[in-house]
């Protein structure tokens, strides 16, 4: 025969074990649910920062490129324009002066205009075109609409990043909590029933619910 009292003390155990491995389960669970997190907002984070600095990187040449076109394109039409006026007023001078000289010089003049005037139509007219190649046709040819698309990309990016990374930062908190958890897990199933098992116990259920709280503000 066993007494009320063993008896009653068998059933505690037995309620402290049943609780002490459903959190072990819970625990274990939670874990995997929380590595997984950890993991796939670490890799989400890793590439919105590499695809950022890939897009500043292209940000910058376009910039670069297209501004050294522009200027390059601006300073021999400038120089184009320079020589014509100038041909135009040597062959006008030669004639009202009958200077033959000027007015030969004035026809040199004319036709390295004519020229030149010539081979920037046909660079622009070729620009993205063979020989050269599309990534660089697009440096060169950036306009202001496509450069401010790129800057809202990045811009973009950058803020993917940062969310994954706290989505990370939530579930390495869990998981720290989760350890927690399983040390006064360990310690409950020492000191067994009783009044320090049941602190302990209670103390884990408690980083436990915390931890599943993480998991699901980490998946927020």
């Amino acid at each position: 025969m066993i007494s009320p009292d063993s008896a009653a003390e068998l059933r505690a155990e037995k309620r402290f074990d049943l609780v002490a491995a459903i959190l072990i389960g819970a625990i274990a669970v939670l874990a995997a649910l929380l590595a997984v997190i950890q993991i796939g907002a670490s890799q989400a984070a890793t590439r919105a920062d590499l695809e950022a600095a890939r897009l500043a990187s292209d940000l910058s040449a376009r910039i670069s490129a297209s501004q050294m076109a522009t200027d390059s394109s601006f300073g021999a039409q400038q120089t184009a324009i320079v020589l014509g006026l100038e041909s135009v007023a040597r062959q006008l001078a030669g004639l009202e002066n009958n200077d033959a000289t000027s007015t030969a010089v004035g026809a040199a003049q004319q036709s390295a205009y004519q020229k030149l005037t010539a081979a920037l139509t046909a660079t622009s007219e070729t620009s993205g075109g063979a020989p050269v190649d599309l990534y660089t046709a697009g440096l060169l040819g950036a306009t202001t609409q496509q450069l401010l698309t790129e800057l809202a990309e990045q811009n973009h990016q950058v803020d993917v990043a940062a969310a994954a990374s706290t989505h990370e930062q939530r579930a390495v908190l869990g998981l720290s909590l989760l350890a927690l958890a399983g040390v006064l897990t360990g310690l409950a199933a020492v000191l067994r029933e009783g009044r320090g098992g049941r602190i302990s116990l209670t103390a884990a259920c408690a980083m436990a619910a915390f931890a599943g709280a993480m998991a699901a503000w980490a998946l927020i």
